[in-house]
């Protein structure tokens, strides 16, 4: 065919050679003279990719990190989400970066994803924090729509289909290979160990965001919550775990959630219609105030020798709140307070401070660093109380989302700047940064990065629950075609009696 074609071609330009010529002359005019505009406007356009961002993120003297200015990226188009914000270049990067984690520790067989980097055993709060990633990943346009439904589809079918501890909720613990019932050593424990209801609300808020946001996947979500028991678990106003003593078995029932935390989940359980009146204020009876820095921090007044647990003053559970729930006249205070009593640290002392609990790459493995706790103001402590002063860190999750949160402000440009770098290009961003010189803090985990990726997805879409409200669907749509034997006795909202259960 080609040959034929160039026959024809040969025959036309001998019949026509005169024409040819004159056309072929003007043809090289016109070739130059393009090819001469094309240099022109290649050469401003390579001006322009080159010098924009120095521009737009311009850089300052020595010592002054780059702001967090802007730029346009094209964004997955949502009615229901409103307007989306700017997104700029490293916006996208970091949360690139953050979704490495999820593709090294993604568990296909069950579709869970390890909660430390390589370790493969999950808590409902990390499967939370999984689901977060990905609805997030997906949002950003960081992955597509099958492998967004497949991971979904895979982590629902094991939700569904897990053990529950003592058949009232899931365990504290799993293995992200098999979906069995593990202890905190990842050890196998046919019976469990306990239930976190703190947990489970992290992991509801995020089902409650999939449920709107893709509605196909919201029956699935509605049967994972449909399974569970409440009437230990939400009381009083309040929430309560399960823990099995390990000398008896005997389980026991104590109150959970601290200053904080406790209303970040009492929140997510009053969204689904429990009685949250105690635990979603913080007004409640147990919240006091102390002065540091000349700035009231509000603090839990409940006695860890009593209780068990201490009353831990940290950035994540204020700054998930308001990225998840929005400001209101309560939290926003707080976390004005919150920010600004780690931006005086910095001015008085010159360490960057941001923190809050992590993961930590050597023994004991797990440190919270507070800005108050047990008495003290930045203390960095074990959950047993054992003082951790040379593990104090500047936490990743906590400098980034507070540099969300604040991008005007010089001190969010400040943390930004101090952990831009804190990362693996191929395993996702570290816990944190060592203040006194032992270096990155190399923990990687699904908690870390996918509080940043949900960052990111609030920095773009604003208080990400509150999407649900714009999209005007609430999580239990039809309450009166759920079949009732399924949930009978288990005192949820939805239930006619639930009122007279777990009283």
């Amino acid at each position: 065919m080609m040959e034929s074609n160039d026959d024809r071609q040969d025959q036309e330009e001998q019949r026509n050679v005169g024409a040819f010529e004159g056309q072929r002359t003007k043809n090289r005019a016109v070739g130059v003279l393009s090819a001469l505009v094309a240099l022109i406007l290649g050469a401003l356009i390579a001006s322009g990719v080159i010098y924009w961002p120095a521009r737009a993120i311009p850089v300052f003297d020595s010592g002054v990190p780059e702001p967090l200015a802007c730029a346009l990226t094209e964004l997955p188009g949502q009615a229901c989400l409103g307007t989306a914000a700017p997104l700029c270049p490293a916006d996208m990067k970091i949360a690139r970066t953050a979704w490495k984690f999820f593709e090294n520790n993604y568990q296909e067989k069950t579709g869970l994803v390890n909660s430390a980097d390589r370790y493969p055993s999950t808590t409902m709060w990390d499967t939370g924090s999984a689901l977060a990633a990905t609805v997030a990943a997906h949002e950003l346009g960081i992955i597509d729509q099958k492998t967004f439904d497949d991971r979904v589809v895979a982590m629902m079918a094991t939700l569904t289909a897990i053990d529950l501890f003592n058949g009232e909720a899931p365990n504290k613990a799993y293995s992200t290979e098999t979906g069995e019932m593990v202890d905190y050593n990842n050890k196998p424990s046919p019976d469990g160990i306990g239930v976190s209801t703190l947990d489970l609300a992290r992991l509801v808020s995020w089902l409650q965001l999939l449920s709107c946001r893709h509605p196909k996947h919201a029956h699935a979500a509605e049967e994972i919550i449909l399974r569970w028991n409440y009437c230990r678990l939400i009381k009083n106003g309040q929430m309560y775990g399960l823990m099995r003593d390990p000398a008896t078995q005997e389980i026991k029932v104590v109150q959970e959630g601290r200053l904080g935390y406790e209303q970040y989940a009492g929140k997510v359980f009053r969204m689904l219609g429990f009685d949250q009146s105690v635990a979603a204020t913080y007004r409640n009876e147990f919240a006091t105030e102390l002065d540091i820095y000349g700035v009231p921090i509000s603090y839990d007044v409940r006695d860890p020798r009593k209780l068990g647990a201490y009353n831990y003053v940290v950035t994540e559970s204020y700054a998930m709140d308001v990225m998840e729930h929005g400001r209101d006249e309560e939290n926003s205070p707080l976390i004005d307070n919150i920010f600004e009593v780690q931006k005086r640290r910095w001015r008085n002392t010159g360490i960057t401070t941001a923190v809050s609990e992590d993961n930590v790459d050597r023994d004991p493995w797990f440190v919270y660093n507070t800005i108050f706790v047990a008495g003290s103001p930045w203390n960095a402590i074990t959950d047993t109380g054992k003082d951790m002063e040379h593990m104090k860190s500047l936490s990743t999750k906590a400098a980034l989302t507070m540099s969300f949160l604040y991008p005007d402000d010089e001190y969010g440009n400040v943390l930004y700047d101090a952990v831009k770098n804190a990362y693996d290009p191929e395993r996702g961003w570290y816990s944190g940064i060592y203040e006194n010189g032992m270096g990155y803090n190399k923990a990687i985990t699904a908690n870390t990065n996918g509080v940043i990726l949900s960052g990111i997805l609030s920095k773009t879409y604003g208080p990400l629950l509150q999407i649900c409200s714009r999209c005007n669907k609430p999580f239990f749509e039809r309450p009166d075609i759920i079949d009732a034997a399924k949930i009978k006795g288990k005192c949820l909202p939805v239930q006619p009696d639930c009122q007279t259960c777990g009283g």
